[in-house]
């Protein structure tokens, strides 16, 4: 899904007074990070930090929020992913061709830049290395498309979106009937890792 149609569908739904998107290019920003990496940045990651967002913004998630990160604060060191502050070392562990996009309660959000083909990838942190993970997204678009539809049905719809009980832990009827439908026609391949949290889904 290319960046300007998931941005197009997202504001059929989004409710928030401003979008942080799309609010006009930093040509120092941008040209700062593509020096900090020793990779080519691929074409969909360039127009997405086009529009990437000044600030850090946050999609409600279950749990922990999607932490999607401001120009600043896309950069090649990332504390405590492949840079210890304390120490002022270096962790060698995190490849440098991991560009970092956002994080899910410290789980990092990444794009290969030695594959971008392979879309978007939530790793799993606390496990001793970075080989846990699951692929969430085909594109940038895609993955803040879904980040965006599960906010809203967090959101907008009830007090209540979430009803852990004896019959499981569910979205509420409303929400999981507007959002369910949609994750599986914009994301049928990571449908799983969107709704899977949800008993009902």
């Amino acid at each position: 899904m290319q960046l300007q149609e998931a941005f197009r569908t997202i504001k059929e739904f989004w409710r928030e007074p401003a979008w942080p998107f799309e609010q006009g290019t930093n040509p120092q920003e941008i040209a700062r990070i593509s020096q900090e990496f020793n990779y080519e940045l691929p074409p969909n990651l360039r127009e997405y930090l086009a529009v990437a967002p000044a600030q850090n913004f946050l999609f409600n998630m279950v749990g922990n929020p999607m932490e999607i990160y401001g120009l600043p604060k896309l950069q090649h060191r990332q504390d405590g992913y492949n840079f210890n502050s304390v120490t002022n070392q270096e962790i060698p562990d995190w490849p440098a061709h991991w560009f970092m996009l956002a994080d899910e309660g410290a789980d990092p959000v990444i794009i290969d830049l030695q594959a971008p083909e392979t879309g978007v990838r939530k790793l799993y942190h606390g496990a001793g290395d970075w080989e846990e993970g699951e692929n969430i997204a085909d594109s940038i678009g895609q993955f803040l498309l879904c980040s965006a539809a599960l906010h809203h049905a967090l959101t907008y719809f009830t007090n209540d979106p979430i009803i852990d009980d004896a019959s499981g832990f569910n979205l509420a009827p409303e929400p999981a009937a507007w959002l369910f439908p949609r994750i599986q026609q914009w994301a049928p391949t990571y449908y799983a890792a969107w709704c899977s949290t949800f008993d009902n889904s």
